[in-house]
């Protein structure tokens, strides 16, 4: 089997899994054959793509990791806000897991906009369940993360629809509204004696960050349990790869590269590495483009092949990307991407991260092949200033209009980071949010950016989609993901 886009549904073709609606009844059953009234019927429902079975792809198996059926109870447990109900369906997810033995995150997640809040849970206390299973954690315990995945999100619904799925940015009251999902869901269930205290802690601060700059109350790493640490990294993770009113899905490739950039700033880097045990880059049954231009379906993905997967052509012959042959080959995207090649696929990023306005960056860093790495996923999206000193940036300071953003390397000779940043604020005030870049994940050397008001942290080396995205955050002044 193999994913398509919705749109590029055809009458004639074959279903290869189920379709859901939000309550996990079946609207459409595997093996039935698409009929323009089918196809209607699903774009008007939300869904962004199926599963198809065909020539090519008849001996493509992706086996889900919890069974459809499990999957749709686990969403009405969810919507029902009923509590004892999951606990039943967080113990079979374990069970069902556990005896899978090999996990992979394979297949697409099918659904539409309107039942998202209730399939997120599920697939969250899912991908929970997989990390806690690749750190080694108890049969025990991963009943308990897998009870906090189910629960975490509970307080949304009670948010309001308009807010919940804007299509637009939040203002800073409505973000507040966002925000407090996390101690709503906390209090639907603080009184349960027969819910744990680490399950509960887990549902309440599953938004705090490693650097202390989450919410509800800014605890950093160290005071949170690994519960937490996972759950935050599998509920961002589902997020990133979920396509939403108000964004574009990552690709797991995407999602994975912004969850390892922040490690150390918003994630347990411990939890991401285990995360990525599990999660392919290129999925089965997803259909790419090579850079010579031909397109293929992943049919293998497993271990080392994550990167250089195995793929049956269009014309039915297979390609080995791990043999010496094909090492000059790559893949340049999923075609299920709205791109027809290279160039066109960096105009619709840039289209998609591109603000509403063209904002000033004011980059400063005296290792000018750090500068260069910048600007070569940035100047697209941003206007960009690159100096090389500190002194160098405070005359132009002085000088010219300020910058939207400055982005400010701690490790400088003659006038480090923190120095900078006072004689910086000297000229410009808080107008200017600062974003530092350092080396490693210190708690020290973090601690003391944020005593200096830093905006965020990047770290080298560069995650380009953590750094846009981080980017993104501070000029907007809210979070990729809310």
């Amino acid at each position: 089997m193999r994913y398509i886009k919705i749109e590029d549904a055809k009458p004639g073709m074959c279903l290869a899994y189920n379709m859901y609606d939000e309550d996990g009844h079946t609207l459409i059953c595997s093996g039935s054959v698409l009929s323009e009234h089918y196809i209607k019927r699903l774009t008007d429902y939300g869904v962004d793509g199926v599963y198809i079975t065909d020539k090519l792809s008849e001996d493509i198996i992706i086996e889900p990791v919890i069974t459809p059926e499990l999957r749709a109870e686990g969403i009405v447990r969810v919507r029902e806000s009923n509590i004892d109900g999951c606990k039943g369906v967080a113990k079979k997810i374990v069970e069902q897991i556990l005896g899978n033995g090999m996990l992979s995150l394979d297949l697409t997640d099918l659904r539409s906009f309107d039942g998202y809040t209730y399939a997120h849970s599920v697939n969250v206390a899912v991908i929970a369940c997989i990390i806690g299973f690749g750190m080694n954690l108890s049969g025990e315990d991963l009943e308990q993360l897998v009870m906090a995945g189910l629960l975490h999100d509970l307080g949304k619904l009670v948010i309001p629809h308009e807010i919940l799925n804007k299509p637009s940015r939040l203002t800073n009251d409505e973000y507040d509204v966002m925000k407090s999902h996390s101690t709503l869901s906390y209090e639907i269930i603080k009184e349960r004696w027969d819910i744990s205290a680490q399950v509960k802690a887990a549902v309440l601060y599953h938004h705090e960050n490693e650097d202390g700059s989450g919410y509800p109350i800014g605890k950093d790493g160290d005071e949170v349990s690994i519960f937490t640490k996972i759950l935050h990294v599998a509920d961002v993770y589902d997020a990133l790869v979920s396509k939403r009113p108000y964004k574009d899905p990552y690709s797991p490739y995407e999602a994975c590269e912004y969850l390892m950039g922040g490690g150390g700033i918003m994630f347990d880097s411990k939890v991401v590495e285990a995360l990525l045990l599990y999660v392919p880059f290129y999925p089965k049954g997803t259909q790419v483009k090579l850079s010579d231009g031909r397109e293929g379906i992943i049919v293998e993905n497993a271990g080392t092949r994550n990167l250089r997967p195995l793929l049956r052509l269009l014309d039915g012959t297979m390609l080995d990307m791990q043999s010496r042959e094909n090492f000059k080959y790559t893949i340049l995207h999923e075609t299920n991407e709205s791109v027809m090649n290279p160039q066109t696929g960096e105009a619709d990023r840039v289209k998609m991260l591109t603000p509403a306005r063209r904002y000033r960056i004011m980059m400063i860093d005296s290792m000018l092949i750090h500068l260069q790495s910048m600007r070569g996923f940035l100047q697209n999206l941003y206007d960009l200033q690159l100096l090389t000193s500190a002194d160098q940036a405070l005359r132009c300071l002085k000088r010219q209009t300020e910058p939207d953003l400055i982005i400010l390397a701690m490790d400088m000779p003659r006038m480090n980071g923190l120095e900078a940043a006072e004689k910086i604020r000297g000229i410009v005030g808080d107008t200017v949010p600062i974003l530092f870049v350092i080396d490693s994940n210190d708690k020290g050397l973090i601690a003391r950016c944020r005593k200096a008001g830093a905006a965020g942290y990047i770290v080298r080396p560069y995650k380009p989609t953590f750094v846009k995205a981080e980017i993104k955050r501070v000029l907007t002044g809210q979070p990729v993901i809310h």
